[in-house]
């Protein structure tokens, strides 16, 4: 590290850097002799560091390996490495102002594609050096901006792996950046927080607390159901006990009620079968005078003149259903068996029916031949 009250290079000249910074401004530059970090003040370098490993060779090399380890390209041999890392160098240099570079092998590889992204990939130790160089030269203040020099287009990444650690980047005409180091007004990160104000529009403190009134819902401030003060207003008494009713009115139904149930339980017999219809209509016939003498027994006698002698209700049941559900059940017969089927005989000869008689077989040719010598003759007729 340098003494105190350096001459900066030349090239900070072309940065707008504030006389009074209110934080640290650090100057980067790539040189062949290793990476340079300075802290400017009032245009002049109160402190600096080189670092010697760090720098253009090194980042070929250390490119290369990323290529080779991720696969990219096959750099096994020795030989193969050490055209990679010349064609890396040739390809770095070619990547200032690009995103990727393509550039032709010599022997043993033909084709190299570097991106920015595998250089800002393969450079993260690096990147993590010149951090911490940075952080050295800031000391306790915070890092208003980073003045990079022209050696960054060798190192091309340099930027976005700065940006990405949250250090304010800037080039030669570029506006510095705003800083707020020198708010005098505190953040009072811990201070407590003041109690809102009351938002409830039926609260007192609000601007119109008539605009809703919970009580007009049933309810209370908090939502919740109010008690109903108009019972507790009007009085607490109890309604007046009903008397209880006489044993024989619990026991004895209605003679209205008693036909309904008799009518309903006679359509429900209907749908089950005739017969249980016609037992039920039986019983609804018999209901009155002529009832079992155990039944009759069992029930108190009516107060009125006339319970001797129950109320027929006229039943909706059709007579023409009643009709039918007394009529005798028909039974099912089996019907008889189907009868054997006829017998077949076999005719006789005799019973042949006659038709034409075959053909005659035709005569047989009782004459002789012998082959005709003379070929084209017919056969020679001998007898």
């Amino acid at each position: 590290m340098t003494g105190p009250l350096s001459r900066p290079p030349a090239w900070l000249a072309d940065f707008d850097l504030p006389g009074d910074p209110t934080g640290a401004v650090i100057a980067l530059d790539l040189r062949p002799t290793g990476l340079w970090a300075a802290r400017i003040e009032n245009g002049v370098v109160i402190a600096s560091e080189v670092e010697e490993r760090i720098h253009p060779d090194v980042l070929d090399a250390r490119i290369a390996a990323y290529l080779r380890d991720t696969g990219r390209v096959d750099a096994a041999a020795p030989e193969v490495f050490a055209e990679l890392v010349t064609l890396v160098g040739r390809a770095r240099a070619s990547l200032a102002g690009r995103d990727s570079a393509l550039i032709l092998g010599d022997e043993h590889i033909r084709v190299l594609t570097l991106t920015l992204d595998d250089v800002v990939e393969a450079t993260v130790p690096e990147a993590n050096r010149a951090h911490g160089m940075v952080v050295e030269l800031a000391g306790a203040l915070p890092v208003d901006a980073i003045a990079l020099g022209p050696g960054d287009t060798a190192w091309p990444g340099l930027s976005e792996s700065l940006t990405e650690r949250g250090f304010s980047v800037i080039a030669p005409g570029d506006d510095f950046p705003a800083t707020f180091g020198g708010d005098d007004e505190p953040t009072q990160t811990l201070a407590p927080v003041p109690a809102p104000p009351p938002i409830r529009a039926w609260d007192a403190g609000a601007a119109d607390p008539g605009l809703i009134d919970p009580a007009d819902y049933g309810l209370d401030r908090f939502g919740n159901a109010l008690p109903d003060v108009y019972d507790d207003a009007e009085g607490t008494e109890e309604p007046p006990a009903e008397e209880p009713a006489p044993a024989d009115a619990a026991v004895e139904p209605q003679p209205g009620m008693r036909g309904r149930m008799i009518v309903v339980a006679a359509l429900a017999l209907l749908a089950i079968g005739g017969g249980g219809v016609a037992l039920a209509m039986n019983a609804h016939e018999t209901s009155g005078p002529d009832r079992s003498a155990a039944e009759s027994a069992t029930r108190p006698t009516a107060t009125s003149n006339t319970a001797s002698e129950p109320v027929r209700v006229p039943g909706s049941v059709d007579p023409r259903d009643v009709a039918a559900a007394r009529a005798p059940l028909a039974r099912y017969t089996t019907p008889p068996p189907p009868p054997p089927p006829p017998k077949t005989t076999r005719r006789t000869p005799t019973e042949a029916q006659t038709g034409p008689a075959p053909p005659a077989p035709p005569p047989e040719n009782r004459r002789r031949t012998i082959p005709n010598p003379i070929p084209g003759l017919p056969p020679i007729v001998i007898g």
